[in-house]
């Protein structure tokens, strides 16, 4: 396939890439558990959205230098490719074909196919076989991406909202917050005296950030805000495993396991570190719905203004 590049797709590009290298230096990030000094940056956030801008590639590109011309360690250089993976994974689920004229490959895909072999590298690996049930978001981006399929390139193509009247849903998202508030009270050590609690965190931040996205654009009435949180929600997990592979393959290259007992495992009383990624499927969960939350936002309301615009040229 020929990637035909105009001035505008170019400057996009450009713009974007400083974008991220701006987000990564001033934004003082997240801090990753296990790797002493190193930072989840809030571009994790808005990379999908250049995916669902300027396309697949070009947002893949865009995520990539931003992390490059920023990285000060070889596990930096390596980490960039995580939210560039986001940006390719959100950009296929909005575009219908690949090909110039049409082609029988669908979108959503090469966007399964993407986070597909993701889940399969964290089977594959020693410690994954010791935490089968930890890709459990990504396991659910996967089915979201095969159940809705080609929906969401369709409704992103649409590209309509009813913004008449449009207010925040007080109720629902005092609803959302306190499940939030509630799902984050499950993952706290005195709920370990009740079993069953730290197992219903996860569904119940998820059902929360439904809720609270809900209350903010009401889902039921648009169809293109849901078409960006799915794309948004399946380039962040994307990211995410990612991330979590490049930190397992490296320990003992840039990262030492002492380092890691030291600093993290005893400290937790955690015994090795499959149970260290299990420990932070909550933390996790609240990471990526709240990215998922921030690029839903920003995103709806800039995709709509660049359409308005006649900026947003990207073939759909």
């Amino acid at each position: 396939m020929k990637l035909k590049l105009s001035t505008q797709d170019v400057a996009f590009m450009a713009i974007f890439a400083a974008f991220s290298a701006i987000l990564i230096k001033i934004l003082p990030g997240i801090p990753i558990v296990g790797v002493p000094g190193a930072n989840i940056k809030f571009d994790a956030a808005i990379a999908p959205l250049y995916g669902l801008i300027i396309g697949p590639y070009l947002g893949f590109l865009a995520a990539l230098i931003g992390g490059l011309i920023t990285a000060g360690s070889p596990f930096d250089i390596l980490t960039s490719f995580a939210p560039a993976v986001s940006a390719l994974v959100a950009g296929f689920l909005t575009q219908k074909n690949l090909g110039n004229n049409g082609g029988k490959i669908k979108g959503w895909m090469m966007a399964l196919i993407i986070l597909g072999l993701l889940i399969l590298g964290w089977y594959i690996t020693g410690i994954g076989q010791k935490a089968p049930l930890y890709p459990v978001l990504h396991i659910g981006g996967f089915i979201l991406i095969l159940t809705t399929r080609d929906w969401t390139a369709k409704k992103f193509k649409e590209g309509k909202i009813d913004t008449t009247g449009w207010q925040v849903k007080s109720y629902p998202l005092l609803v959302g917050i306190i499940i939030l508030v509630v799902a984050y009270m499950f993952t706290r050590p005195y709920s370990a005296d009740f079993w069953i609690l730290p197992y219903l965190s996860l569904p119940t931040f998820l059902i929360g950030g439904i809720i609270t996205i809900y209350s903010l654009f009401g889902l039921g009435k648009s169809s293109f805000v849901l078409a960006i949180s799915v794309a948004t929600y399946c380039g962040i997990i994307a990211d995410h495993m990612l991330g979590n592979l490049i930190f397992i393959g490296v320990i003992d290259i840039f990262i030492p396991l002492s380092v890691i007992e030291e600093y993290f495992l005893t400290p937790l009383g955690l015994p090795d570190i499959p149970s260290l990624f299990m420990y932070m499927i909550p933390v996790s969960a609240i990471e990526r719905i709240l990215f998922t939350v921030v690029a839903t936002i920003i995103g709806v309301g800039l995709i709509l203004a660049l359409r308005k615009a006649n900026l947003l040229t990207r073939k759909l």
